[in-house]
């Protein structure tokens, strides 16, 4: 059996066709995140200084720079992104720890963050669920912290905005 070449007409492109299946998982997703994002917030409470309270979300739904990404929240600490894979359209989510905070704070305050969002992403019925979704990665020192006071500095957009928790109540 004879090989065609690949043309033009028949090489990929940026938009996949996104059925159902992929809709209604890629729902799960979103709400995982929504619910890893409420927890991260939640977290920033028991700090003194502002400046590890404050966060940015992004949506990058209304950045056209940005096709594959959807969501993004950005602390001191982390960075939880939702995007999309640009060949089969499902969503992950990718979870970047600091190196800084890590070294600064120890490891308790991350760790309470990935149990959440591991048992959020977990499935309990012994199928593949969303555990696909979850991507956890380590960013040397000052990764994380330039994009983090980058994005600050550069104020609110049309796509980001900034927030800080209030302290927690001793």
């Amino acid at each position: 059996m004879k090989t065609q070449p690949k043309t033009k007409a028949q090489s990929k492109t940026q938009f996949v066709p996104i059925t159902t299946d992929i809709q209604l998982t890629n729902n799960e997703v979103e709400k995982a995140y929504t619910l890893m994002v409420d927890k991260a917030t939640e977290l920033l409470k028991r700090f003194d200084v502002a400046k590890f309270r404050t966060f940015a979300l992004m949506d990058h739904t209304k950045n056209e720079q940005n096709a594959n990404l959807v969501k993004e929240f950005l602390c001191y600490h982390w960075n939880i992104t939702l995007s999309m894979s640009p060949k089969d359209a499902r969503y992950f989510i990718f979870i970047y720890l600091g190196q800084e905070a890590l070294e600064k704070f120890g490891s308790i305050l991350t760790n309470n963050l990935l149990r959440e969002c591991y048992q959020l992403t977990q499935s309990n019925d012994n199928t593949g669920g969303i555990e696909y979704a979850l991507r956890v990665n380590y960013l040397p020192a000052d990764s994380l912290h330039n994009f983090y006071y980058r994005r600050i500095v550069e104020g609110e957009t049309g796509y980001v905005s900034i927030g800080t928790v209030e302290k927690e109540a001793a």
